[in-house]
Parts: structure tokens; sequence; C-alpha cells
């Protein structure tokens, strides 16, 4: 009886193996975020072009018209 019982839990912890290691197969066959390298130099120009004045030119309008806005109500 033993033996059956044993018999049967290792068939179920056997059959949830299998079926995540499927899972996880689909799951890195289907990843479309790796099918193009990452570039190195464009993702730092990138980073340097957000940093730029002209990129930040607009929230130096928001903060001249919030404090204006600011000082008119004084």
């Amino acid at each position: 009886m033993m033996i059956a019982a044993t018999s049967v839990a290792s068939l179920f912890f056997a059959a949830i193996s299998i079926s995540a290691a499927a899972a996880l197969a689909y799951l890195v066959a289907t990843d479309s975020r790796r099918s193009r390298p990452v570039d190195g130099a464009a993702q730092f120009r990138r980073h340097l072009d957000a940093l730029s004045d002209d990129s930040r030119g607009h929230l130096r309008e928001q903060i001249r018209i919030a404090r204006e806005k600011r000082e008119a109500v004084r």
C-alpha cells in the first residue's frame, strides 16, 4: 500500500515538473524582447539627449509659469 502511494506521489510531482518545464520552454521561445541586440552606443546617446538643455526646455517653461502664478497670488 505504501509503495502505491509513493508511486502516485512521484507521478504527481513528475507531472508538475514536466508541466513547469514545458511552460518555461514556451515562455523562453516566445520572448520577443531578445530578438534585437542592445546597441550600447545608441542607448548612451539617448540618455545624453534626455539630459540636454533642449530636452528640458519644456520643464523650465512649466517652472517659470508656476513661479509667475505663485508670485501673482501674493
